[in-house]
């Protein structure tokens, strides 16, 4: 099983959906990004200690956290430029941001 001692406590992450009513979208987009938790080192632990189903749980966990990150990532883009678009024609300055393919 994993052994909690030698990570380090899971840090808590707001729920981004419980305040929208405070954050406008493309900060819940961050949010979403900010949630992915990185799992290597819990998969790595499993495997050795030879539990393969909580590995493979973890590794579920992984692609998926993955998946919302890209759109999340695509979506923010998508609102950042649209941002640029408006920005743009008053001549206020504006932020880029580059995302992976």
């Amino acid at each position: 099983m994993l052994d909690s001692r030698e990570s380090s406590p899971p840090v808590a992450v707001p729920d981004p959906v419980s305040v929208t009513g405070s954050r406008d979208v493309p900060e819940l987009l961050l949010g979403v990004l900010r949630s992915i938790e990185p799992y290597e080192a819990c998969i790595f632990e499993a495997e050795r200690d030879g539990d393969f189903e909580v590995a493979a749980f973890l590794r579920e966990l992984r692609r998926q956290d993955l998946i919302r990150a890209r759109e999340a990532t695509r979506l923010l883009k998508r609102s950042l430029e649209a941002a640029y678009v408006n920005v743009g024609k008053v001549g206020e300055p504006y932020v880029e941001l580059s995302a992976g393919p």
